[in-house]
């Protein structure tokens, strides 16, 4: 069903690969600034993606002359299709897409790491119990975004390989909360600030993804190797911009919560807060915007595992930084 999807999706990228190519433009804005558009994963902004957020608000963006807008693209493949379609020049999502892509005939890599581990946290009515390994997951109902998510990819995967009978239900972005209230899942799994929202409400975070998996490419910056190459010095400022935005956060923590705070003001002020101090002390928040090239194969291990990329390859041809 995954492999099916995705292959259509690409079909349709691939036939659009050369009408995208000429709106691949980048154009100037009128300051002389470079013209970027990135599509991203959901609809609406995730704290998760704090990175992109502080370069555009803390001028890195513009320090390395590029003026960037956002493009809410839905679901993790359809953030790359928006990017091969040529609607947008670069993607935020599941950097693993690129490699399918790569492996489907239209070659993607990724620029840039934005969030350096699995950054999604279990959420159970409150009492209910901590799950620490795989093996607490049996017999449960798990709630998780529809395929072909990141979550829902890597949650089949961690119960097929630790051997664990439990129930994934795939739930529609927003509604999560909506499901384990009424009964028909045990436990969802969030997003930031969506799981420090959860907490502020009175719910549990039962389970921490970042601390299971470890090291995990799980959003980056990516791009058509196409574009890659005739852009290059472009696709370099772009990660330079989100280098200077995750330094940033890690050296002025107050300031990052401030400018946090500013883009979520209906949210408490202290769940913004806490949802930072999170992600900084669970390490989504990558210390630098190079990939990490063990995050990297990580990922593609499991992409392998579940069948969406051929075994046999390193895959390394689809990270920027190795060109």
């Amino acid at each position: 069903m995954l492999r099916r999807r995705w292959s259509a999706v690409l079909l349709c990228a691939l036939a659009a690969w050369c009408s995208g190519c000429r709106r691949h433009d980048t154009g100037s804005a009128g300051s002389g600034l470079r013209n970027v558009k990135i599509a991203q994963w959901g609809q609406g902004k995730y704290l998760i993606y704090l990175p992109v957020y502080l370069a555009q608000s803390q001028g890195f963006f513009e320090k390395h002359n590029i003026h960037a807008d956002l493009l809410f693209s839905g679901n993790d493949d359809q953030v790359f299709a928006t990017v091969a379609r040529g609607d947008a020049q670069f993607g935020v999502g599941d950097p693993i897409f690129s490699a399918i892509s790569t492996q489907r005939g239209l070659p993607g890599v990724e620029a840039a790491s934005i969030v350096g581990r699995v950054a999604l946290w279990g959420i159970g009515k409150k009492g209910a119990k901590q799950i620490h390994t795989p093996q607490d997951l049996a017999g449960l109902r798990i709630g998780t975004f529809p395929r072909p998510s990141t979550t829902y990819t890597l949650l089949a995967d961690t119960l097929k390989q630790s051997h664990v009978n439990a129930q994934i239900v795939e739930v529609q972005i927003g509604s999560e909360l909506a499901l384990l209230e009424s009964n028909k899942v045990d436990v969802v799994f969030l997003l930031e600030p969506d799981a420090s929202l959860a907490e502020s409400k009175g719910y549990s975070i039962v389970m921490s993804l970042p601390a299971l998996w470890g090291k995990f490419a799980f959003t980056g910056l990516t791009t058509t190797r196409q574009y890659a190459t005739d852009h290059a010095a472009l696709t370099s400022d772009m990660e330079a911009a989100l280098d200077d935005a995750v330094h940033f956060a890690h050296d002025n923590t107050p300031a990052t919560v401030a400018a946090a705070q500013q883009l979520f003001p209906q949210i408490d002020p202290a769940v913004v807060n806490k949802a930072v101090a999170r992600m900084i002390a669970e390490q989504t928040l990558p210390t630098s915007a190079a990939v990490d090239q063990d995050g990297w194969m990580h990922a593609v291990q499991v992409r392998e595992q579940v069948g969406d990329l051929t075994g046999n390859s390193q895959f390394l041809e689809c990270l920027w930084a190795a060109k």
